[in-house]
């Protein structure tokens, strides 16, 4: 039988609509507006106090009006002041604190008077007794004690001095010294709640600080974490990096299968022994160190939006207090790192190749190793001719490959020439085992001969380390010059300023100096040196100040990236003082409007525009960074500028000629 959602949902929305009249009607709207606990209990205590007041107060004030019409009106008056206190409680324009004064005052006069009249017996002392709990919790602690000691004073005043009852006189040490009693243990509570609420405050705000503090570390660590039961499910309040590393959207992580997020990168047997292993976390059969080497995902690949990227992760179990255990996962995205580590081993692997293509040729005769590229030409030349020729068949052009890949292995071998060799010797393999096939196709040979191509390239790099050998007595002596000509400027200018400062000299291509933009590149270098001594680098004491080292280090390279040179140059300083240029850019152009960043950085590439406050021999004129500029633009270059209180980093790029 299907079920009616329908009429269930309609009998819900009748039952809070009931419940919100019902609070209306007997709490009002101003209920709903306190947050603050204590407040909220004061608010319904009042309330149903002088509710439940009123009613008996009317009662025996109608009783009595006939005989006592003087006790019946205080009765009415009390129990007005109770009703008006109730409207008051509703409105948002009389403080919740001062309501309850007139109808507390008038409850405290009220039991005096009782105390004077002296009838009633011993139930004006019942009324008295409740004096000091009544004002204290209603008006607070200092306007509630205030009425206390009202009551304290009229207790003494009528049982001591005016005494008017027989039984009073009686009982009246014990009615006063309960009255102190009570009144007393009334303070001394109110004392020890008010400690406990303001510890309980202080715990409050220190945990919520904690909190905040935890959860702002949580998302601004690149690290994401979370909380998973032994259902696997993510629980709430993870990390948000934790979304960016596994491209999910917050409201999908809450309550999804950690397993089901790795199924798409992990097979059917991995995904079992990762449950597992979540299982051996959870029974705490093994100890930390020897889950944390079990872990089948320490290291693994995650497959996302037809990306992959590399992921590590740690699990550890936490328990809790009358609550199921947890396991705390934490997850980090190394990608790029991997991706940096590759692109590291690959220069190592290129520079190791370089060293001993290097080393090989060094110890030939280089009479000897031009013949040997010769006859290698000669062959490789043979074989794309062989390759071009439709009369010769399939097999006939791999007999004919085969005979000049062994012709140039023997020579490389008996010149030393080992890795040139090997790889070689393995091309032969594949070319033997085609060879050996029943049918050869145009592919087969294809392949083959791409695969020589590839090895032929290594034989270009040992024509380039020729090159550098022939031309090391000029080329190294290019990149000395350069370094001791900015080193000697590098010294004058600290005599001059008083500034320390040491040049170091990073990767320098000799290649680039040796062509014509070896001269532009010195002139750069050197206009940014003195920019740097000028305008970046601090003297010695504010350096310290800033915990920076006493001496300032100066560092250029030039590469070739890409088949450009590229040019950098940095320091350690405060960089740019974009205030200073703001200034002299408004000085010099009043009329400017819409000042950016990017207007401020071509400013300092003008004519005549310094921020310098004096004009030496060497600075101050605005000439240098102008200079850089046209030197730049005349070899087709780009500048990017780079600043922070760190220091200052100039890259200039320029095209290489092909």
């Amino acid at each position: 039988m299907p079920i009616d959602s329908g009429g269930s949902n309609n009998m819900k929305t009748e039952k809070n609509r009931f419940k919100s009249f019902l609070i209306t009607v007997f709490l009002g709207n101003q209920y709903a507006k306190l947050t603050v606990i204590e407040d909220q209990v004061r608010y319904l205590t009042l309330n149903f106090v002088f509710i439940i007041s009123s009613i008996p107060l009317i009662i025996f004030g109608y009783t009595v009006i006939i005989t006592e019409p003087v006790r019946a009106y205080i009765d009415f008056g009390i129990a007005a002041a109770c009703i008006i206190s109730v409207l008051l409680m509703r409105s948002p324009k009389v403080p919740f604190d001062y309501i309850p004064y007139a109808p507390v005052t008038i409850f405290a006069l009220y039991c005096v008077y009782l105390l004077y009249v002296g009838s009633y017996s011993l139930w004006i002392a019942v009324w008295l007794f409740a004096v000091p709990p009544i004002c204290i919790f209603m008006c607070k602690f200092v306007v509630g004690l205030i009425h206390s000691l009202i009551g304290l004073a009229g207790i003494i005043t009528f049982l001591f001095l005016f005494p008017r009852s027989y039984l009073f006189s009686q009982v009246r040490l014990r009615i006063f010294f309960a009255y102190l009693l009570i009144l007393g243990l009334i303070i001394v509570y109110d004392r020890i709640t008010m400690i406990k609420a303001k510890k309980e405050k202080h715990l409050r705000n220190e945990l919520t600080q904690e909190r905040d503090v935890i959860q702002t570390m949580k998302d601004n660590i690149n690290q994401g974490i979370f909380m998973m039961d032994k259902e696997m499910k993510i629980l709430p309040n993870f990390s948000k990096p934790l979304i960016t590393i596994l491209s999910y959207y917050d409201s999908e992580l809450t309550g999804k299968n950690f397993l089901d997020i790795l199924s798409s990168s992990l097979d059917a047997k991995q995904l079992q022994t990762m449950k597992g292993y979540f299982s051996m976390v959870f029974s705490k059969s093994k100890s930390q160190k020897v889950l944390a080497a079990a872990n089948p995902i320490s290291e693994f690949s995650y497959k996302v939006d037809n990306r992959t990227k590399t992921l590590i992760t740690r699990f550890n179990l936490i328990e809790q207090v009358d609550s199921e255990p947890v396991i705390i996962g934490i997850i980090q995205d190394i990608t790029r790192e991997k991706e940096y580590e590759q692109e590291l081993q690959a220069q190592k692997d290129a520079q190791e190749l370089e060293m001993k293509n290097m080393f090989d040729v060094i110890q030939i005769d280089p009479l000897v190793f031009n013949d040997f590229i010769d006859d290698t030409e000669a062959n490789f030349n043979y074989i794309n001719d062989i390759l071009k020729d439709r009369s010769l068949t399939e097999r006939h052009v791999l007999t004919k490959f085969f005979q000049n890949i062994h012709a140039i292995k023997a020579n490389a071998l008996i010149l030393g020439l080992e890795t040139f060799g090997k790889k070689l010797h393995a091309l032969e393999d594949e070319i033997k085992a085609a060879s050996n096939q029943e049918s050869i196709t145009p592919e087969d040979v294809l392949d083959l001969a791409l695969k020589l191509e590839n090895i032929m390239r290594e034989k270009d790099t040992y024509m380039k380390v020729v090159r550098k050998i022939e031309a090391y007595k000029t080329s190294n002596q290019m990149d000395t010059i350069l370094t001791y000509t900015l080193t000697k400027a590098v010294e004058k200018l600290s005599a001059e300023t008083q500034k320390k400062a040491e040049l170091k000299a990073g990767q320098v291509d000799l290649s680039i100096l040796e062509s014509k933009l070896r001269k532009p590149i010195k002139d750069i270098l050197f206009q940014c040196v003195r920019n740097s001594f000028y305008h970046g680098i601090e003297p010695v004491d504010e350096r310290i100040e800033k915990n920076k080292r006493p001496t300032s280090l100066l560092v250029f390279s030039i590469k070739n990236i890409d088949g450009k040179a590229e040019v950098t140059f940095s320091d350690d300083g405060r960089g740019l003082d974009w205030e200073k240029i703001k200034s002299r850019y408004i000085a010099l152009h009043p009329d400017a409007k819409n000042i950016n960043s990017k207007t401020l950085l071509s400013a300092i590439f003008m004519p005549e525009f310094s921020t310098s406050s004096k004009t030496t021999e060497l600075a101050g004129r605005g000439v240098g960074l102008s200079l850089v500029k046209d030197l730049i633009k005349e070899h087709s270059g780009t500048i990017k500028v780079d600043s922070s209180d760190s220091g200052l980093t100039f890259k200039f790029t320029f095209p290489l000629a092909s």
